[in-house]
């Protein structure tokens, strides 16, 4: 199953830019109804969304509003049968989820949808729901994946009071925080942020790659310059895809000859790193 794991927001105001979005090295698109609308054009842009999503060349996710007033009606106009996920900003408790999760399943049951088909990615971006994080990712069924609030100068930043480096100590233990309890409520993937100094692309492949490192799976970018980088960092290298088949070929060799440990590439090899190249090659679909 090929999940949404290197992403691009565009703005809902400009639904062009999503119409044109599938020219880049994208798995979808991320349509925003939040950040980048304006509070007096959130009840329009909504409905151009709405009308728009059954149009574009894939399933893209939707970031709504969580703001009690706008929310319900985001949800129901933007739960369809193309639409991938809900992306849901600022996610802090299960009851605020488990409605979302209510709403959705009527909308999917008025469309004749089965439940759960449109799935919940959640938005971590305050230092309440890093703390709650592994409740929130297991509120609902639907809920497929988290993004951390990796942005600088973003919500959890502020939340926190913390500073921002590329070295990424401020946020190091939020950021590790929320991947593990993500693995431990065995959600299939998970994303990290946005990156918003979006002319350093060098600074990008920096703070990607210290992602990658902690067991990021992907994340959202908020520019097409960001996608390749993305794309490349978040991937298998060759060397990697090489060492690890060799470490499945060789230790099937050796289990079938009676041995449980071999050496490959002068590295000890025994059932644990057998099971994890392989996880590591299904994961990449090798």
């Amino acid at each position: 199953m090929t999940y949404p794991l290197i992403t691009l927001y565009t703005p809902g105001t400009r639904p062009e830019l999503a119409q044109k979005a599938e020219k880049y090295n994208i798995d979808t698109v991320i349509v925003d109804l939040e950040d980048t609308v304006p509070p007096d054009l959130k009840t329009e842009t909504r409905g151009i969304i709405s009308d728009v999503i059954p149009t574009l060349p894939y399933r893209p996710i939707v970031r709504v509003n969580n703001e009690p007033h706008l929310l319900e009606d985001d949800l129901k106009a933007v739960v369809t049968g193309h639409t991938t996920a809900v992306f849901f900003p600022k996610a802090e408790t299960i009851e605020q989820l488990q409605e979302v999760d209510k709403i959705m399943a009527s909308a999917e049951k008025a469309l004749g949808l089965e439940t759960a088909s449109v799935k919940l990615i959640l938005q971590i971006e305050s230092a309440l729901g890093v703390h709650r994080c592994f409740d929130l990712a297991t509120a609902a069924e639907r809920v497929e994946s988290v993004s951390f609030g990796s942005a600088e100068d973003g919500d959890l930043q502020r939340d926190l009071g913390c500073d921002f480096s590329l070295d990424g100590t401020e946020l190091l233990y939020a950021r590790s925080k929320v991947l593990l309890e993500c693995r431990a409520a065995k959600l299939p993937y998970v994303l990290d942020g946005a990156f918003s100094d979006v002319g350093n692309v060098e600074a990008f492949r920096t703070d990607s790659t210290l992602s990658r490192r902690l067991g990021y799976d992907g994340r959202t970018c908020v520019h097409p310059g960001q996608v390749d980088p993305a794309r490349e960092i978040y991937s298998i290298s060759e060397v990697q895809k090489a060492y690890y088949k060799k470490v499945v070929a060789e230790f099937e060799v050796a289990l079938e000859e009676g041995g449980a440990s071999i050496k490959v590439d002068g590295k000890m090899v025994d059932n644990a790193m057998y099971v994890q190249a392989k996880a590591v090659l299904d994961r990449f679909g090798v």
